[in-house]
Formats: structure tokens, C-alpha cells, sequence
């Protein structure tokens, strides 16, 4: 399950729901993929002309220093770092612009996140798909299990 903030613009003192936005919180793949498209359809413009300009300046310099490869490495962790910061810069840039966070919602997806942010207690999910299994039959073990001297991919030395 996904968290998406809600935000939504007041007008005239009142909520206006019409314009409520629906931010996903965490990795956007579309921003990491298609950098710089993303941010404009986003209509993040200082941000979009502060990473092309960052994405320029880089190349730029790798090709005048000789150094490419690692231009392009700086440039595919500037992309992730837009990747793992573009949706709280929408956030933010929301904000800027009058909406106010009302809240948050943990849904799949969008459109159940509106369901559920909309019809609030009255939301009523599908009920989950049961599956009936065969139950397993027991195995006695004949010997102790072997205990080894790690615990996850920490070991210890400790006596017990």
C-alpha cells in the first residue's frame, strides 16, 4: 500500500474538493526515467530549469575535462535524486500555490485513494480473495536443529 497526501485549494474561505490533488509519497519512477519532461508536466519550472541547467553544465565539463563516464554517473544520480525528491517538491510547490495537506491516505492507487479520502467511513473495500489451502502435514524432527552462530546477517558470539 501507497500513502498519498491530500491537498486541496481554499477558495473564499471554503474547501474547493473539486481541485483536491492526490500526491503519491515516495519513489516516482517516471521522474527518475524522464527527468526534466516530468518536471514540466509537473509544472515545476525553477526546478526543472535548476536541473537542466545542472544536467548541462555537467556534460559540459565531463566532455571538456575527458571525463564522460562519470559526467554521466553524476547525471543518473541527479536523475535519482529527482526520482526520490519530485513528488515533495510537488508537494511544496502545491503549497506555494494555496493548497493546504488535509490529510493522508493509504490506498494502491489514486483512484482508490480518492474513493476512500471521499466516502471516508463509508468506503467499503472488495473483500479479499480467500483461498483455501490443505493443511500441511506435521514432520517430527528426529534431531535438535542446528543452531549457528548467525542471527540474520549479523553474527553473534554470545552464550546462551
Amino acid at each position: 500500500m501507497a500513502s498519498f497526501i491530500v491537498l486541496a485549494p481554499e477558495l473564499d474561505g471554503q474547501r474547493d474538493d473539486d481541485k483536491t490533488v492526490f500526491v503519491r509519497d515516495g519513489f516516482a519512477l517516471l521522474a527518475f526515467i524522464l527527468t526534466v519532461p516530468w518536471l514540466l508536466v509537473q509544472r515545476l519550472w525553477f526546478e526543472a530549469a535548476v536541473v537542466f541547467g545542472s544536467m548541462v553544465v555537467i556534460s559540459g565539463v565531463g566532455t571538456y575535462t575527458g571525463h564522460e563516464d562519470m559526467a554521466g554517473f553524476i547525471t543518473a544520480l541527479l536523475s535519482l535524486l529527482v526520482g526520490f525528491e519530485g513528488n515533495n517538491w510537488r508537494i511544496t510547490a502545491l503549497e506555494r500555490r494555496g493548497f493546504s495537506e488535509l490529510g493522508v491516505v493509504d490506498a494502491r492507487n489514486a483512484d482508490d485513494a480518492e474513493t476512500a479520502w471521499f466516502l471516508g467511513e463509508n468506503f467499503v473495500s472488495l473483500p479479499e480473495v480467500s483461498v483455501s489451502v490443505a493443511p500441511v502435514p506435521s514432520l517430527q524432527v528426529s534431531h535438535k536443529p542446528v543452531l549457528s552462530g548467525m542471527v540474520g546477517l549479523v553474527s553473534h558470539r554470545g552464550e546462551n
